[in-house]
This record gives C-alpha cells, structure tokens and sequence, in this order.
C-alpha cells in the first residue's frame, strides 16, 4: 500500500520538517539520541574505515535536512551537493556550511524525484532520516538515484521496515501489516502533537525495488529491535523526560547499536539502513 495524494502529503512533510528545522540537530528524545549514534556509525565506517569502497569524489544527500551528513562527508569528498525539500532546512544546513567555511558544499532546496544533476554524477549517495518512506512516488525516487549513479556507486538509505516487534502490541498496524505480507503497509509516526504516514517495506519488496533500477545489497543494518520489543509505548521513544522508561529506551538502543548487523536486529529492527551498489 502506497501513501495516495502525493502534493498533499509532501506540502505536509514541508509543513512539519520547517517547524522543527531549528532545532533538529539537538534533538534530545531517545529515540534521535539512538537513531544520531547508528548515523554516525555508518558515516563513519563510510569515509573514515571505507569499508565499502571510496575514497569519493562526488557525494550527493538526497534529503539532507539541515545537512549533519553533509558537513561529516566534506571531509573526506571532493565535492558534495545536498538537496532537501524543506527551504528552512536548508537555510539552517547553508549557516553550517558559512561557519566552517566550506567550500566543496552546494546545497538546493529540491525535490529528490526530480533531480537538477547530470547523468552518472555520483559516486556515492545517502539518504538517511527515512527519506524515501515519506515520499508517495519512491519509485520516482530510486531512478533518479540510479540516474544520476555512477557505475559502482554506493546507496547508502534508510526506510522503515515492515516486521518489527512492535507489530505484538499494535493491534491496528498489525492487522494493516497482515493484508499483504510481501508488501509494506503505512505506518503512523506521532510526534510533537502531530501525525505522520510513512511507508515501510517488506524486505523482498525492496530487494525488488533495488534490483529493478540496477542496484545490488551489500550489507542491512537494523535499528531498533529491543527498543520496541517491550510494550513500551511508542510516546516514550519521543519523550525528553529522564524518567525509567525513557532510561530503558536508551539503555535498549545500545544493545541494539552493539548488534545492528545481526540477527534479529538486522531482520527485524523498526527500520533499517541498507548500503546497496550500482551495478548496471
């Protein structure tokens, strides 16, 4: 099931990334505390451990946000460009940019289906913070990737992940989630008062996606397993409050950071990061 009314649902997204843009970076709910840790993991072993090839020369983040991936991949790229949907965003990415005085950075505001860049431009993409389950056209997604992809190139994304643990104690997305197995349902993300539809995607399906517009799995990282595997509510992963639950939440996201490539963690963790190669 894909989310209908993509102008809509994107205008939405605007709406709810601008509102937040300035303070994003600082986010201090345990579910961002963990979720900036498995960040900083894959950049990491990226570009400093380049263990999935490299060194880069042109680095393109469809999605940057307010381009914490940005200013990381600079250091160790030839050039980057950054593109995001959110004009706040990327007014708060481009103060970073100034301060540091970087001069291989160009961001735009953009939308990551219709890309302003020549064919075969990349040699390495990210596209992290769920970029592609907020878009209705992720299809439209995944060939402009593979357009502007050089051969070989590295896709480094992440996307929500259709069986987790929380399915046991969510009784309507369970049911959502069982009408078709071998698809991804849509999963709502409550937060700062507001409601949020993403896609997820069954692990077959975006195996499928990827292999239809050239591209292979290297490697799958999950993300939050253990954090969900409790019947904590979900309020809790996005609370900033030091009481126990939000204490279990963290302490559950180191163990799921210790053991993010394996299983069950990377089969049935609440999303997933996956470093996918341009092969044709």
């Amino acid at each position: 099931m894909k989310i209908t009314g993509e102008r809509p649902h994107l205008d939405e997204v605007r709406e709810f990334y601008a509102e937040i843009s300035y303070e994003y970076d600082g986010r201090q709910e345990a579910y961002f505390i963990n979720l900036y840790q498995l960040f900083a993991r894959c950049l990491r072993e990226i570009f400093q451990e380049r263990r999935f090839g490299g060194p880069f020369d042109t680095v393109l983040d469809a999605g940057c946000g307010t381009g914490s991936q940005v200013l990381y991949a600079a250091n160790f790229c030839r050039f980057i460009i950054g593109i995001d949907l959110v004009p706040e965003a990327i007014e708060v990415a481009g103060k970073k940019v100034e301060a540091r005085r970087l001069r291989n950075v160009r961001l735009l505001v953009g939308d990551v289906t219709r890309l302003s860049l020549r064919d075969r431009t990349c040699d390495c993409i990210l596209s992290l913070g769920d970029v592609i389950g907020h878009i209705p056209n992720y299809e439209a997604m995944l060939a402009e990737v593979a357009r502007v992809a050089k051969p070989g190139a590295l896709f480094c994304f992440e996307c929500e992940n259709k069986w987790y643990p929380g399915l046991l104690w969510n009784r309507e997305e369970r049911r959502a989630a069982l009408k078709d197995r071998r698809k991804g349902h849509l999963r709502v993300w409550e937060f700062q008062g507001k409601a949020l539809t993403f896609n997820s995607f069954a692990r077959g399906e975006i195996r499928t996606l990827l292999a239809r517009h050239g591209f292979t799995i290297l490697d799958i990282y999950g993300f939050d397993f253990f954090t969900y595997l409790l019947p904590i509510p979900e309020k809790y992963q996005f609370s900033d409050r030091p009481g126990w639950r939000e204490k279990t939440v963290l302490a559950l996201g180191k163990v799921d950071l210790a053991l993010t490539r394996r299983f069950p963690v990377n089969r049935f963790g609440y999303s997933e990061v996956i470093f996918a190669r341009k092969v044709s």
